[in-house]
Formats: structure tokens, sequence, C-alpha cells
């Protein structure tokens, strides 16, 4: 092969290093024209990724290099039958070195089959700050936008997102099933038809599908669907299988305190730093019902109320795990001689002793847990859990030793409850409310009147 090729964003590789079957195949994925739904940040035992969905079953995920090294796979049927690098890893390689690095598109950039998922797994610290606008910029053609950068800004910031009304239906029709979410559901249904005639919208065999392709194509239909199916429900709907993944990170921490390892002295299982790094994961997830689905409404105070709740469930899970988890363990574990203390017990992991995280984390890692989100929410959310989170704030105490500086959970919440009893409890002249009493306070006072 001679001369550099061209990729669907505009820039340009030389791939003289490459055998000609990889060549071929690079030039075929560079060259392609596929979309990007959505991108999402995502958990798994198998560590952190981010999961590129395509507009047809194919799914590349980059995982942290911090976790497990350089590593990229893709759903689709080439990858999975052995090569190392299949076409649609080209096609991201290419879209994510226009919008992350921007190299100059004038100089063709050497490239080999190990270089493009080096260079992908470099590029994993940068895509956090941009999830939201990254579909748009990697489904945007070279013949779309050209070389200008200003071009790609309009096409970032257009209130039209690419598939919206796609994602609206997968958002209602996912209520109707109990575990998956809207992200993940009819992912199966194939490409959505984007031709100005109108498609074959009967899929055989599939109801839900069915429904699928009329409620993006045909809008009164659509609109049917969304004074049925509301905002409210749909956020309630994911909400709970929020919860309930939460309550199954629990329980898989529990089960591999009892049972150990399933797969072999290799395998991590759930063990503490996994279950933490679900949690926090999850606690992002939940705060997005209320505050970043893209398309969602104005949901009810009861929805969001609902959202404080299942927070306020998960930091007192939390709470009530401050122990070794592994001191009554009947198997034989592999320790490393510096394993810190906190990854044998989930409270000190999450609350009192959490690692300390890189710049390339994202902040839902970073932020300290559940309580920063609580304090970012108005009173009204969270002011029915006041009891509630005065026993966590006195749980945490207790759990102090003297002459030891509280966690910042525990000095944060804390404050947030003094500030709202200081508003909310202010004497009036109709009536005299009581504030909540912290029990160290209780204690104090109880002092005083011997």
């Amino acid at each position: 092969m001679t001369g550099p090729v061209q990729g669907h964003s505009g820039l340009l590789y030389d791939l003289q290093d490459m055998s000609p079957t990889s060549a071929n195949r690079a030039t075929s994925g560079m060259g392609a024209d596929f979309i990007v739904d959505r991108v999402r940040q995502c958990e798994s035992h198998q560590g952190a990724y981010y999961a590129f969905q395509m507009n047809r079953p194919e799914s590349v995920r980059i995982f942290d290099p911090a976790e497990r090294g350089q590593r990229v796979e893709c759903t689709c049927e080439e990858f999975q039958t052995g090569q190392a690098v299949c076409i649609h890893i080209y096609w991201l390689f290419d879209g994510l070195n226009a919008v992350l690095r921007t190299p100059a598109a004038s100089e063709a950039q050497a490239v080999n089959r190990g270089g493009v998922v080096n260079q992908i797994s470099a590029l994993y610290g940068l895509i956090g700050s941009q999830l939201s606008s990254l579909p748009a910029c990697l489904s945007a053609t070279h013949d779309e936008v050209g070389s200008d950068m200003e071009e790609l800004a309009e096409i970032i910031n257009s209130p039209t997102f690419p598939s919206s009304r796609a994602e609206q239906m997968r958002d209602m029709l996912s209520v109707f099933d109990p575990t998956i979410l809207p992200e993940d559901y009819g992912r199966d249904f194939g490409a959505i038809p984007t031709s100005s005639g109108r498609p074959n919208l009967y899929v055989p065999n599939n109801l839900a599908a069915t429904i699928f392709q009329l409620g993006v194509h045909d809008e009164s239909v659509f609109e049917c669907l969304r004074k049925v199916i509301t905002h409210d429900i749909c956020a309630s709907v994911q909400l709970s299988k929020q919860r309930a993944r939460a309550r199954e990170a629990f329980a898989e921490l529990d089960s591999y305190i009892e049972n150990g390892p399933l797969d072999g002295p290799q395998d991590d299982g759930q063990d503490v730093p996994r279950c933490a790094n679900m949690l926090r994961f999850l606690v992002d997830q939940i705060c997005q019902i209320r505050n970043s689905r893209s398309f969602s409404g104005p949901l009810s105070a009861g929805v969001k109320r609902r959202v404080a709740e299942v927070l306020v469930e998960i930091l007192q899970e939390v709470c009530n795990r401050n122990e070794d988890v592994y001191y009554r363990i009947d198997w034989e574990r592999d320790v490393a001689d510096d394993e810190p203390d906190r990854n044998r017990n989930l409270y000190a992991y999450v609350i009192d002793d959490p690692p300390r995280l890189g710049p390339s984390a994202p902040n839902w890692m970073k932020e300290t847990f559940i309580v920063d989100r609580l304090r970012q929410m108005p009173a009204d959310e969270w002011r029915h859990l006041i009891e509630r989170l005065t026993s966590i704030v006195d749980q945490i105490r207790e759990f102090l030793p003297d002459e030891d500086d509280p966690p910042l959970a525990y000095t944060k919440l804390e404050r947030m409850i003094q500030d709202y009893t200081a508003e909310a409890f202010e004497p009036s002249s109709s009536s005299v409310q009581r504030r909540p009493t912290l029990s160290y306070q209780r204690e104090s006072q109880r002092r005083r009147f011997e």
C-alpha cells in the first residue's frame, strides 16, 4: 500500500508498517461511516471501562489502563474470532484521535496494529470530560464537517442530539423489563433507518421492536406513549433497578467473603475495592436520574425524595460494614505484603480512608461518598431523612478514637445537619420546634445537669 490513508475524520495515516491484511482492515475501518448512539462509563468484574455503543449491536470497550493495562475490546464477530484490532476499533481510533488530540490534519501519522490500542488507552483520561458530546463528535463524518473544528463545535452544541427520540423510546419501553436499563434496552433491534423515505416499521415476531420503530418514526405514536409512560414513571423504575443493583453489589461481596473466589485463586471476585468502586459508580448513576438525563422532563418532588432515600440507604449499609471482612473466613486468601487495611473494610475504603486517585480519575470516584451529592440537593429533598442522617453521624463518631480526626464525610454531614437545623428550627412567635440532637451533644447535656 502506497501513500497515506485518510480516515473518516479527515486525518491522514501512514500504514507502511502494517501487513497488507491489517492495512486493508485499517483502511476499511477508518473510512467507515458508523454512528455512536451513546458513550457510558461502566464498572464490571473486569474493571472500569468506557463503552461506545454503535447504532448496531457492536460496542467497543476501552478499559482503564491503570487497572488492567492497555486493553480495548469489541463485541463484533471479527474481534471475537481472534483479530486484535477490528474495523470498529480502527474507526474509533480515528475519531478519538481527531476529537481528543486534534493533530495537524496535513501530517500523516505512522500507525501499526499494536500502536492503535496503546494510543486509544492513552486517551482514557480525556474521555470522561466529554461523555455527553462524544456521540455527536464521533458520528460526524469528514464530508459533513470538513476539517473546520468550529463546525464540529456547532454539531456538539446543537440541541438536536443523535437518536434522541430513540433514547426516549428505550427509556419508556425499558420500564417493562425488570432488570435492563434504558441504555442497554433493544440493542438487538438493529440500526434505525435515516433515509428520507418511510421505512418498513414492522419487525416480524418482535412486538417490542415494532413499537420501538413506530415511536421513533411516528411522532403521534411517540406522543401517545409519552403521555402514558411519564418521565416520573421512567425515573422511578430506573431508580428501583439501580437500587437493586446496589443491593446486589453488597450481596456479591458477602458471597465472596463466605465462599472465596469461584474461578480459582486468580479471581478477585467482588472483593472490597471492587464493591466500593461499583457502589460509587451506582451512586453516580442514581444521581443522574435526578440531574443529568439528557432527555428528561421535570421530575416530581416525590421521585427526588426517593433518590435521597436510596442514597441514604446505601450510606447506612456501608457504615454497618465497619469490620475486617476476612477475619473469619475458612478459605485461603492470597494477600499481598503491602495490602492496605482499607482493602479489608468496606467502610474504611469508602468513608474513613479512601484511596487517593490521580487527576485522570472521574469526579464521581473522587468525591466524598454520597455526602457531597446530598449537600448539592435542596433540603426539601432530604429533610424527611434528618433522623436517619443524624443516626449515621452518631454511628461514625462512635467509630472514632478520641485522638483521631474525623473523616471528611463525617465533618461534611455534621455541618449539613447543623446548617439545616439552624435555619429550620429558629424560634418563631407561632410555635417552638425541637431540633434533632446528635448523641455526643446529648451526652454533653446529660453531664451538665448531673
